[in-house]
């Protein structure tokens, strides 16, 4: 009894086959990693959803923006006392020299503030967020200047009105 072999010519188209299964296996994963990493500066975040019992993974894109920040020595900040409370504007003022602000001017405010506010010119976001990092504040007490100004700025871009929740 005979047994039929494959002939070398069939053994090679059966690799080529295999092999082009394997490389098109690969670039699907490939392109699906790519899809759910993304090319940008966010990560994505995967989070379970369940409906009764049935589960499917929601993949939600999220971006950060990086603002732009100057050398706190070269940022111009106005501390207003916004508090009646005395020398409040004057240790705020320490406390940013300590970080490196050397530019700093002090002053009182008309009214009294329970929550302190730092306002912001065009383009100083960045710092007035730096400047409330050093105080201990949130971003959401970070905001864009009002017109007109709550105080007047003397050339400042950074305004902290500094509230009773400053100490």
């Amino acid at each position: 009894m005979a047994t039929d072999t494959p002939a070398s010519d069939d053994l090679d188209e059966g690799r080529r086959a295999r092999n082009g299964v394997i490389i098109v296996v690969a670039a699907v994963v490939v392109g699906l990693l790519l899809l759910t990493k993304g090319y940008g500066s966010g990560s994505p975040e995967i989070s379970e959803r369940t409906d009764g019992g049935a589960s499917a993974a929601i993949v939600v894109e999220t971006t950060t923006t990086t603002l732009l920040t100057n050398p706190p020595a070269s940022v111009k900040v106005k501390v207003v006392n916004a508090a009646n409370i005395q020398n409040l504007a004057t240790k705020t003022r320490e406390r940013l020299q300590v970080a490196g602000y050397t530019e700093v001017l002090v002053g009182d405010a008309s009214q009294v503030q329970d929550r302190t506010t730092i306002y912001y010119q065009p383009g100083a976001q960045g710092d007035a967020q730096a400047v409330a990092a050093v105080l201990g504040f949130n971003a959401d007490q970070v905001l864009q200047m009002t017109a007109p100004p709550p105080a007047e700025l003397a050339g400042a871009t950074v305004l902290v009105m500094a509230g009773t929740d400053l100490k």
